[in-house]
Formats: C-alpha cells, sequence, structure tokens
C-alpha cells in the first residue's frame, strides 16, 4: 500500500488529485504523465472543492473511494484537515486486492 499524506499547512501547495496521481504513481513507479487521465474516471475538480477547507474554517471530515488506474483509491480527510490518499493494486479478476 502506498500512502500520501497532506497537512494542514500544504494545502495551498499541493491538490488532491495532484496527490492521488502522485501516489498511483509511485505504487506504478512510473512518470506522473504515463498514466491515464484522472478525469476519465472521476470529476477531480469536484474532488478537489470537496476536500478543500470551508469558508468559515469548520473542520471538515470524509471519505472517498474509487478505482484508478488498476488501483483502490481511499481518500480521506480528518477534523485536523489532514487529507491521506492510500493506494492498493487490485488483483486480476478476482475482487481480491494485492498489496504492493
Amino acid at each position: 500500500m502506498i500512502v500520501h499524506t497532506r497537512s494542514s499547512a500544504s494545502r495551498s501547495e499541493t491538490t488532491v488529485t495532484q496527490t492521488v496521481v502522485a501516489a498511483v504513481s509511485d505504487a506504478e513507479d512510473c512518470d506522473l504523465l504515463a498514466l491515464p487521465p484522472l478525469w476519465d474516471v472521476i470529476d477531480s475538480e469536484a474532488m478537489d472543492v470537496l476536500f478543500a477547507p470551508t469558508r468559515t474554517a469548520t473542520p471538515r471530515s470524509g471519505r472517498l473511494e474509487f478505482q484508478y488506474a488498476g488501483y483502490a483509491v481511499d481518500v480521506e480527510i480528518d477534523t485536523d484537515s489532514t487529507v491521506t490518499v492510500s493506494v492498493e493494486a487490485l488483483a486480476d479478476g478476482d475482487g481480491s486486492i494485492e498489496t504492493r
């Protein structure tokens, strides 16, 4: 499993979309540009808005799961505004997950 974390201090520098693509790129050991477009599987702008800070600075929490480029992707934000992106390789056809 590959895990990337974004703290509230680094949020203005990197989007959730960039963090997801970087995590999958690390798991695949490939260049970011070698991956298929993320927007083919999820609305990346909506995902970035979903995990963005609120206008009133109210803590936000939640979780989003989807599949991308052969990986199960789990994006989670906790109440201290830390975003964690975890990726696990999907196994071939049997529904189980292979850990890398």
